[in-house]
């Protein structure tokens, strides 16, 4: 058998020669793999093709596509468009309002969605637009509205959560309420930030509307929001699965749009289950390729040698490193594939070094998350800024405090572990 840091090296190397080549992630796993395939006698393409398989090959995954679409018919339905009604006649009059609002109304919508891309093409194409005509510079509202979507990776339901209680085994249940805290605290640091920054720069502030407009944003809100209560206690009550909760937000959302609401006809359902599919492909895409890279670490045994290496490494300090690891691949890949390449690599690792599943899970989450903001990858930041149309990189700047207040966070759930576990602790036994 071939020396398990030898194939490590190799597999790496290819990996990265691939994507600096701008070959899709996904192609550029299964690339990385073949040549292990086809030149060990005991594997081939069949074997091949089956661990493909065998990556996607788990019904807690069908939650994935079911809440994308659930994301794309609110979207349609123009539920985003009341929740920011509701947080501005809440929020929207405090200096710098608009910028505030931006926040607490991805605090919402990522508690209704899961998803950060849904949450910046939903919001952003709202927001951007009016925080600009209001006097704000594009940069910040652009910088703002990409940072405040991360929040929809951590606060419950959230895809990602889904994908990493998938991978490992870990209750997604424990998880979405692991998330819950740490994201409120991410939110509330970014609408301070946000206040700060309205402050020194004498951003524009909004006319306090009467409490009779603030009672009718809040009533045309709740049945959105009711979602939230929906798909958390169905999965905690152990009424339905992710999956189940997934597909239930999307027979809400639809009963939303087409009755409740009337924003939405049926002749707009084709393009957005079109839409929806193709943006799913692509995340499940990465993990069926990494399914292929998984055998191959666990084969070779590669997880031994990592094992071995840290061994006698306190939980503490594995987190930091975890942390570190996970804020380093967001910068170059999407959170799914990340954490399909990383979880077996780092499982035996974190086993050995006790730390709790949900703990890991939570801090691992969101320093993938982290990545959604920071170049080259940056995908929210690429999406919000090409809502703007202004370059990627005059908006980086604009995301720098909000960043910061993800770290902190992000140090402070490390620190302090009882910020994520207990509430998870007060549920499950």
């Amino acid at each position: 058998m071939m020396d398990p840091g030898l194939v490590a090296l190799v597999v790496l190397a290819l990996f990265l020669v691939l994507l600096l080549l701008r070959v899709p992630i996904a192609f550029a796993l299964l690339l990385a793999c073949l040549p292990f395939f086809l030149i060990d006698p005991r594997m081939d393409e069949g074997l091949l093709a089956q661990q493909v398989y065998a990556g996607i090959d788990s019904f807690v995954l069908l939650a994935v596509p079911f809440f994308i679409l659930a994301a794309a018919i609110m979207n349609a339905s123009q539920v985003t468009e009341r929740l920011i009604v509701l947080a501005q006649a809440l929020i929207g009059w405090i200096r710098g309002g608009l910028g505030i609002t931006n926040v607490a109304t991805s605090m919402g919508f990522g508690g209704v969605s899961g998803s950060s891309n849904a949450d910046v093409a939903g919001l952003g194409s709202v927001l951007i637009p009016q925080m600009a005509r209001r006097g704000y510079p594009v940069t910040y509202a652009v910088g703002v509205t990409a940072a405040s979507s991360v929040i929809g990776s951590t606060i419950p339901p959230s895809i990602q959560m889904v994908v990493w209680g998938s991978l490992t085994g870990t209750s997604i249940g424990a998880l979405f309420l692991a998330g819950a805290v740490p994201g409120l605290l991410i939110g509330a640091g970014m609408m301070v930030v946000a206040y700060v920054i309205a402050r020194r720069n004498d951003f524009p502030r909004e006319q306090r509307p009467p409490l009779r407009d603030v009672m009718v944003a809040l009533r045309d809100s709740l049945l959105a929001l009711a979602i939230i209560v929906i798909v958390l206690g169905g999965i905690l009550g152990g009424f339905v699965t992710a999956t189940e909760a997934a597909v239930i937000a999307v027979l809400y959302a639809l009963f939303l749009g087409l009755v409740v609401y009337r924003t939405l006809s049926l002749r707009d359902l084709p393009k957005i289950f079109r839409d929806s599919a193709l943006f799913s492909v692509l995340p499940l895409f990465a993990l069926a390729a990494a399914g292929a890279l998984a055998y191959l670490i666990a084969y070779y045994r590669i997880p031994e040698v990592i094992q071995g290496a840290v061994e006698g490494v306190p939980a503490w300090a594995m987190l930091w490193v975890v942390a570190a690891v996970f804020l380093i691949l967001g910068i170059f890949l999407d959170a799914l594939p990340a954490m399909a390449i990383m979880v077996p690599v780092l499982a035996p690792a974190a086993d050995a070094a006790g730390l709790d599943p949900v703990h890991y899970g939570v801090v691992a989450v969101m320093s993938l998350a982290m990545g959604l903001i920071t170049p080259p990858y940056g995908l929210c930041l690429l999406l919000a800024a090409k809502i703007g149309e202004v370059p990627v990189l005059r908006a980086v700047p604009a995301t720098v405090p909000f960043g910061l207040v993800i770290l902190g966070v992000i140090a402070l759930v490390i620190l302090v572990p009882s910020i994520a576990l207990w509430l998870p602790g007060l549920v499950e036994p």
